[in-house]
């Protein structure tokens, strides 16, 4: 189906490596062994919330943040929103009446020009044309003028759609949208889309299991399987990958993937199981091996693993602590991996509060730093949420 650097300043540099010594204890001192809750909490340089509760929109989340250019960030997200006027006098521990996965949402955006610390008002980048919602972008730039950028329209309990949209003059304008998957239900992570080395886009997926295609069947509130859509044109065709992902309990979604230095691929997925659970491709996404799971502890809940340009190792963000139910969804903790992932090491907390769940993450690398965002919300909250943005050094999670 065919649709229609950011670099630090060097003193900056020497900078962030004398003070991050003041902010985390040395790496030897960290917790080694996975299901140990002695953690340090990372502090970070700059800390912010960007998108902030009000009535009117009283639910953000599945966010993202896009280099545009070398002085530009773009900050994504699923921006809620009110469509009558009793919603407007809510508060949002209130449960009637709550911000529910399919209460109405578009996808806005911001921009920043100083590295995350500010950002500016907000636009639509995709208006909400579905019966429910529109939301679950990803981005995925291919050239230094081209990006891809999908979602996932809401219809109905059997009709959730991924899309795609063109971009050749780096976001001014977009193509018109093709819908890339068969019709059914899916849910794609913000976040998550990735280009390999190959020059293959993925885009991880998850659905109900069907035996004519994961997806192609109602949502039950189980069975679930993960799988990629993938393309080695820019997505001008696609694929879906050849076989999926699942466990016993609910079934396996949600997933995160890397590519490995020997050009295998590393998926986590979210699961009922008490722990992350991992698969490997060894052809680009089409085949996967069975899950199994980790020494990771884990809710109900989804990863976020990417490879450190200036390091080379794996950093893991994800909720540590073991539950077969969606929570609690905090501590929010970061792992550093030497070893392509068998090895996890340097474990801290990037949000432990016990009264404030801090989920869904995105990791940006900038440079020296690292900007890593995630819903959060007080426990007393029904499903209203704001995005969080804490900016970290590189070093400060991965004092290699």
């Amino acid at each position: 189906m065919t649709p229609s650097a950011i670099s630090r300043r060097h003193w900056l540099r020497t900078t962030t490596a004398l003070a991050f010594s003041s902010l985390v204890t040395k790496a030897t001192s960290f917790a080694a062994d996975e299901s140990d809750s002695t953690r340090p909490l990372l502090r970070p340089v700059h800390e912010d919330i960007v998108c902030r509760w009000t009535a009117a929109h009283p639910r953000h989340d599945h966010q993202l943040i896009f280099p545009l250019d070398t002085e530009r960030l773009l900050l994504v997200w699923c921006e809620y929103y009110a469509n009558r006027p009793s919603l407007l006098v809510r508060q949002p521990t209130s449960k009637a009446n709550q911000a529910s996965d399919e209460m109405p949402c578009r996808i806005s955006a911001k921009v920043s020009t100083d590295r995350g610390r500010t950002w500016s008002d907000s636009m639509t980048l995709q208006e909400n044309h579905w019966k429910h919602n529109v939301k679950h972008p990803n981005l995925v730039r291919l050239s230094n003028s081209e990006i891809l950028f999908s979602y996932v329209g809401w219809d109905s309990n059997s009709q959730r759609n991924v899309f795609l949209k063109r971009s050749t003059d780096n976001g001014e304008t977009w193509s018109e949208q093709v819908q890339i998957s068969e019709p059914g239900w899916y849910c794609n992570n913000a976040d998550r889309a990735l280009r390999l080395s190959t020059g293959r886009v993925l885009i991880p997926a998850h659905g109900p299991f069907a035996e004519k295609y994961v997806g192609g069947t109602p949502y039950r509130g189980g069975d679930l399987h993960s799988f990629v859509f993938y393309s080695d044109d820019g997505f001008q065709t696609w694929r879906r990958s050849s076989d999926s992902m699942t466990a016993h309990g609910r079934g396996c979604h949600e997933p995160s993937i890397v590519e490995l230095n020997d050009g295998r691929l590393m998926c986590f997925l979210r699961n009922t199981n008490e722990c992350l659970y991992r698969s490997y491709s060894e052809d680009g996404g089409d085949h996967w091996s069975t899950p199994h799971p980790t020494k990771l502890p884990s809710p109900e809940s989804p990863s976020c693993v990417k490879r450190i340009p200036s390091t080379g190792n794996l950093l893991l963000v994800w909720n540590h602590v073991a539950s077969k139910s969606n929570w609690p969804r905090t501590p929010l903790t970061a792992a550093i991996s030497r070893d392509e992932g068998q090895t996890w090491t340097d474990f801290q907390d990037i949000d432990n509060r016990p009264d404030f769940d801090a989920a869904y993450p995105s990791v940006t690398f900038l440079g020296d730093e690292v900007l890593i965002a995630c819903y959060t919300r007080p426990t007393s909250w029904a499903r209203d949420s704001e995005v969080t943005l804490k900016v970290f050094p590189i070093a400060a999670l991965d004092p290699s």
